[in-house]
Formats: structure tokens, sequence, C-alpha cells
């Protein structure tokens, strides 16, 4: 069977179409609120194992702040949520999104009740992979190469620390993994736009 030829013109067309797609589509990114859900991430990352690592993984007091926290990163992602749905055209995309984490939230929450992690290291660690489940599937559903790839790093470095430098996992965490959050909705936000 032959195929038919593309002439120069079409492949340059196809090319440029592909090249304003992805740009389009980073634009709708920066616009849709993911460098503020990285943002705000980041920050909770930062503080939360920044805490952990110098009040220790199995204080009792470090689960009070990660409740806080988190409790405020999810608030305040929510309140993005809604105010980035009200600037678009089509609200429903916000709802599927909010639906989506919250959806991730409490399987998160009940698998990390069932599995009974042994260390608070281990419960972080948990916690931080499964976020970056959420991170990879996310920019699967999307076709996110960014938002897949940055789940990927990140699993990669949590993973890393995990393994190479337990006693410092926490300080690691919360310096590349809440500072890569950071890094990534910066980048967002001056690049994207």
């Amino acid at each position: 069977m032959d195929r038919p030829s593309i002439s120069p013109e079409e492949a340059r067309e196809a090319l440029d179409l592909i090249d304003r797609t992805t740009q389009h589509m980073r634009r709708s990114l920066a616009h849709g609120g993911a460098p503020y859900f990285l943002l705000i991430w980041g920050v909770v990352w930062m503080l939360g194992f920044g805490a952990t690592h110098f009040l220790g993984p199995d204080s009792p007091t470090v689960g009070l702040i990660w409740m806080v926290l988190d409790t405020i990163g999810i608030i305040a992602s929510f309140a993005v949520g809604w105010w980035i749905s009200k600037q678009m055209r089509s609200p429903r995309y916000g709802a599927t999104v909010g639906i989506y984490w919250l959806a991730w939230i409490v399987y998160g929450a009940l698998i990390v009740y069932f599995a009974h992690p042994q260390s608070g290291n281990q419960l972080s660690m948990l916690v931080a992979l499964l976020a970056m489940f959420g991170y990879v599937t996310t920019g699967i559903l999307y076709r996110s190469r960014f938002l897949t790839g940055l789940g990927l790093v990140m699993t990669g470095l949590i993973l890393a620390g995990y393994l190479l430098w337990p006693a410092y996992f926490n300080l690691w965490m919360a310096v590349l993994g809440g500072g890569s959050l950071i890094a990534a909705g910066v980048y967002i936000l001056r690049f994207w736009r």
C-alpha cells in the first residue's frame, strides 16, 4: 500500500498546529489555577515536612501541625478552584478537578488508615507518593506532560530521600519536595502566561 507523501508546507503547518496547541494547553493550565495549587501545596509541604524534621516524625505535635496545614491547604485550594471557575467559560472543568481531588483525599486517607505505616517517615512517604500519583494521573487525564513529568520526578526524589537519607527524609521533603512544587508554580506563572 502506497502512503501519500506530505509536502514540506503541510509538514510545517502540522508542526505549527502542534506548537499552537501546546501553547494553548500551557496557557490554559496557567490560567486554570495549576500554579496556585502548586504554590499552596509547596508551602504546606515546606512547613509540614520542616516541622516534622525538627520536631521528629513520631511527635504527636506533628500530627496536629499537619492537620492544620492540610486543612488550610484544602480550604485555600477550594477557594482558588471556586475563584478560577468563576473566571473560566466552562465552570464544570473546575468542579470536575475539585471532585477528582476530593475523591483522592478520601481514598488516600482510607489507604493510609488501613495500611498502618510503621513509622512517621513511612507515613510521610506514603502520603507524598499518593499526592504524586494524583499529579501523574491528572497530567495523564489532561494530557499535560508537565504535570505527569513533575509527578514522576517528584516520585523519584521522594524515593531517593526515603531510601538513601532516612534521617533527613523530612528535611529533604521540605526543601526538595516543597521547593520543587513552589518552583513549578512560579515557572508556570512566569513563562506560561
